[in-house]
């Protein structure tokens, strides 16, 4: 059984002090419809403000929050005012509403809910996913029981490896700047793999996997010193934010966290709000890290976009080890009416598949492309929100062109951007255009655009 929360636990679980104010107002009985609880959990709908009333549920273990309304808090308003009812004993116990049901069912489905343990995951290196606190971690402390000590002394123990970590690799960046790119050492890949081990002892995971990519660019052509600059400014924005991540506002310290290989956990990211839409699965890369395969798919959302171009996009990563490669969970191609949740972070952009309120089926219908100039310009802002992004994801009508001695570009009336050198499959995707331009989903990068698919004649064609 769970303990019941006292008034000012459930106040310090508010991100902020607006949010704890809103609670106040919105704990009123008269604001709600059908409130109820249980043991485990508390739910209702909030109907003072809404047309369509917001589903709002709370797992008492967690604790977890669930609500229908748009605010990117968590927990909202709605859930606080909630949970402070439950505290006052305002609400009645009852039968579970069937959106509570289904959502605390499937909370259960997943063991790290009941787990003090949580998974490794392989974007950080296997660090475990301790965060520095309550709110880097993105799950509040448990209501109505005592912390865990030894938990509590790993969150401390990591968060100091982790300060250290970045601050090692703030003064590396340094010494290599005053000492001078021209440093032979520099041009050693064991220099980069001593780095990025004491990095993996710092469990800065995805720090560690970006300095083993920066070192693959080491002696790549004559020009490889101005790619690791460029890189290595990167890495220390990343070292200089990752040490100052209290001032920072909280979803680009969210993101942060991300970049630097402190995750949240995926219970956390679906117990958020998601977004409910059609989504088209419009491409899939797989890039090798090291012993590690990342897959990237992208979905976009085919409904809603007011006719603006705008695309909402949403990553899905996977991975796959050597010996157990990972697979496609969702086929290029088809599209699927779900709720997608999303990540932490400055710039919205990796999600997880929530609900499936239908079977995926092939889609009859194509992206909305953008000219270059509009899509190069949505890459910008991305990367301006979160400086450290490798990739973003363009959907563009564009013609292959040559460009002279072995380079391509797309184009279109607006410019032109290179395609990534080394893509394979390149004459497959001249053929395709046969001089005009087609509809290309690809991702972005500082090297130009991988196209990852075509649509000829309508019908979906994988390049990558």
């Amino acid at each position: 059984m769970t303990v019941r929360p006292t008034p000012e636990q459930v106040l310090m679980l508010a991100p902020d002090r607006s949010a704890a104010a809103a609670a106040a107002t919105a704990a009123d009985p008269a604001a709600w419809s059908a409130a109820g609880c249980d043991d485990a959990a508390v739910w209702g709908r909030y109907i003072a403000t809404s047309a369509e009333p917001y589903e709002v549920a709370v797992d008492l273990g967690g604790p977890a929050f669930r609500c229908s309304c748009p605010s990117r808090k968590v927990p909202c308003k709605h859930a606080l005012g909630l949970l402070l009812m439950h505290a006052e004993l305002r609400v009645a116990p009852a039968t579970r509403l069937l959106f509570a049901n289904e959502w605390m069912h499937r909370r259960d489905g997943h063991p790290s809910t009941h787990e003090p343990a949580e998974s490794p995951d392989p974007q950080v290196g296997g660090d475990e996913n301790v965060g520095a606190g309550p709110a880097a971690s993105g799950r509040p402390a448990r209501l109505g029981g005592a912390p865990d000590p030894q938990r509590e002394k790993r969150r401390l123990e990591r968060a100091d490896r982790m300060r250290a970590g970045a601050l090692e690799l703030d003064r590396w960046l340094a010494d290599r700047v005053r000492t001078g790119l021209a440093a032979t050492e520099l041009a050693q890949p064991d220099t980069w793999q001593r780095l990025a081990a004491r990095l993996v002892d710092a469990q800065c995971g995805a720090l560690a996997n970006r300095v083993k990519r920066v070192a693959t660019l080491v002696g790549r052509h004559a020009r490889w010193h101005d790619d690791v600059l460029e890189e290595m400014a990167v890495l220390h924005a990343l070292a200089r934010a990752a040490l100052h991540t209290s001032t920072l506002p909280d979803d680009l310290a969210d993101g942060v966290h991300a970049a630097t290989g402190l995750t949240a956990a995926r219970d956390d990211v679906l117990a958020g709000v998601p977004t409910t839409a059609r989504w088209l699965v419009a491409g899939e890369s797989r890039v090798r890290e090291d012993t590690i395969t990342v897959q990237r798919t992208w979905l976009c959302a085919i409904d809603g976009d007011g006719g603006s171009g705008r695309h909402t996009w949403a990553m899905l990563l996977a991975f796959g080890a050597f010996g157990r490669e990972v697979d496609s969970e969702h086929q290029v191609g088809t599209e699927l009416h779900a709720d997608v949740h999303w990540y932490p972070g400055a710039v919205a952009l990796r999600a997880v598949v929530g609900r499936l309120h239908s079977a995926a089926v092939a889609s009859a219908v194509m992206p909305r492309p953008t000219s270059l100039l509009d899509a190069i310009t949505a890459a910008g802002w991305a990367i301006a929100g979160e400086p450290w992004l490798e990739r973003y994801p363009v959907c563009v009508d564009a013609m292959p062109t040559p460009v002279g001695t072995g380079r391509w570009m797309l184009a279109d009336d607006t410019g032109a951007v290179p395609i990534v050198p080394g893509f394979w499959r390149l004459a497959e995707l001249v053929s395709l255009s046969r001089g005009s331009p087609l509809t290309i989903v690809g991702e972005h990068s500082s090297e130009g655009i991988l196209p990852l698919t075509a649509w000829s004649n309508g019908y979906p064609v994988v390049l990558a």
